[in-house]
């Protein structure tokens, strides 16, 4: 009788393994910026192989998690406030965009299939409320409204841009603890747009929710040079002792939503 012959893992499932157990290392902070990975250390502690982590390493280097150092290997690269100022505003323009087109394009089984998609998970509100849940459900919000423009650079795009700024997002979720209530609201606006074919609103809608966004994370939306902000680093300004108790970040100021017209 012939043995039966175990399935081969594939390679790439256990690079995904490596990238997303890395990567989460990283946006949890276990591996603090600034350090260097010990492919050893990092391999053992999540018992991955040589070649996924180094294909993992090489996918956060591009993802810009990771710089390569010649000679000495990967080292996890510091968030400074101009390069999250940067990334909000590709967002604006970006997302603003996709919306207007997502108004125009999308089927309708696409907004039918996006409400209950969002339904099912404002309903889950209280159940699973994690840090990492929320951060991926926000991405995916953003990406299946990309996926309605039928526009495949505009998906690539808009979940690279959602990659760049993952670790910021997950800081502020996790030092501002917002309800996940709160982004659903900012959602239902855009859904509300989407539904009617309003292209106007469905692109205010998403510049109001990124506004939001922003001046949660920035403490600001006024424009701001590198000079002014202080501490070149965005997440060692916000653990820093000097970090104000109600999560804004040093260099931030009290400014409303009027600040936004100055973009």
């Amino acid at each position: 009788m012939a043995s039966r012959k175990r399935p081969l893992r594939r390679k790439g499932t256990l690079t995904e393994k490596a990238y997303e157990v890395i990567k989460w290392g990283i946006l949890r902070g276990d591996i603090p910026e600034g350090a260097f990975l010990s492919e050893a250390e990092v391999r053992k502690k999540y018992g991955i192989g040589r070649t996924p982590f180094r294909e993992a390493c090489n996918r956060l280097h591009h993802e810009r998690l990771l710089e390569v150092v010649p000679r000495r290997g990967y080292l996890v690269s510091e968030i400074s406030f101009r390069s999250v100022r940067e990334i909000f505003e590709v967002r604006l323009i970006l997302e603003s965009v996709i919306a207007e087109l997502a108004a125009q394009r999308a089927s309708p089984e696409e907004i039918e299939e996006l409400e209950c998609w969002a339904k099912r998970w404002r309903s889950s509100a209280g159940t699973n409320d994690s840090h990492e849940e929320m951060l991926k459900s926000n991405s995916e919000f953003h990406v299946r409204i990309a996926q309605m423009t039928h526009n495949r650079e505009l998906v690539r795009l808009v979940t690279s841009i959602l990659e760049q700024i993952a670790r910021p997002s997950y800081y502020w979720l996790r030092t501002l603890k917002p309800r996940k209530t709160d982004i659903a609201a900012h959602h239902e606006l855009v859904l509300e747009a989407l539904r009617r074919r309003d292209s106007l609103a469905a692109r205010k809608a998403t510049i109001g929710d990124l506004l939001e966004g922003q001046l949660d994370a920035l403490g600001t939306g006024r424009w701001k040079s590198d000079e002014e902000w202080g501490p070149s680093s965005f997440l060692g300004a916000g653990q820093s002792p000097a970090g104000k108790a109600d999560g804004k970040i040093p260099g931030g100021d009290s400014s409303t939503h009027s600040d936004h017209e100055q973009l």
